[in-house]
């Protein structure tokens, strides 16, 4: 197998990226070009093998940004979904987050939430190998290679009423949740409703699918201008 035609997939298929673009410590840039920090570790979700998230050292002097002053007790290392990754290079990482937003919206990396991704079955190949081709690749992540353990799925998550909204790409707040539905037979959430606008506002229902996450009381979502344009809106039931 040819190390270098290994690849990532990520949620939506927005990005696709040979390993050997992901480079530990490339610079993790903000759309308006401030220098956040450098890319420490992956997220990959243990089921899919899909590239979830990056942590970014933020570094104790936080990059040395006007940014950071006053920042002291803030975690090192913050947490930023994959689909907020607009580009990657072997040098440098650009998200869609301006610096305020990945101060404000990205999390903390707490270590009891990770594990290193394991070897399923040594000495048989299958999905969780994707770890020891990458610690094969010079100079790359190996053991920084990770899997969440205690993330629910967008699907099992409890949504708050009035919970911005956050879309990744563009990123921008495109609401607040006005009601969850949920399916009856399953408990699982299907749908959100979500209140849009300013001083004229209508509910449309989100489909699951489009979640990426629920973080705290923000819920992030992937969905494009047709798609956020063509959203139906909510009739509620007699």
């Amino acid at each position: 197998m040819s190390y270098h035609k290994l690849k990532i997939y990520v949620p939506g298929g927005a990005l696709r990226l040979k390993l050997e673009d992901l480079r530990l410590n490339a610079d993790v840039l903000s759309s308006d070009d401030h220098k956040l920090g450098t890319l420490s570790r992956f997220v990959i979700d243990k089921d899919t093998q899909r590239l979830t998230h990056i942590v970014v050292d933020t570094g104790i002097f936080r990059s040395g940004e006007a940014l950071w002053k006053g920042g002291w007790g803030m975690s090192h290392d913050r947490i930023v979904p994959f689909a907020a990754v607009v580009s990657a290079t072997s040098d440098e990482i650009r998200i869609t987050m301006s610096a305020a937003e990945f101060k404000d919206l990205s999390s903390d990396y707490l270590e009891e939430y990770f594990v290193r991704a394991p070897d399923a079955r040594p000495g048989t190949p299958d999905s969780s190998d994707v770890r020891r081709l990458v610690m094969s690749i010079p100079g790359e992540p190996g053991p920084y290679l990770l899997h969440q353990v205690t993330a629910l799925r967008p699907e099992e998550a409890a949504v708050g009423k009035d919970a911005p909204v956050w879309r990744l790409n563009p990123h921008q707040k495109i609401g607040e949740v006005e009601r969850a539905i949920y399916d009856e037979a399953t408990g699982k959430l299907t749908a959100l409703v979500i209140k849009r606008g300013f001083l004229f506002t209508r509910d449309v229902v989100l489909p699951v699918d489009h979640l990426v996450e629920v973080v705290g009381d923000i819920v992030r979502v992937d969905v494009d201008d047709t798609a956020l344009d063509n959203l139906t809106e909510f009739e509620a039931p007699d």
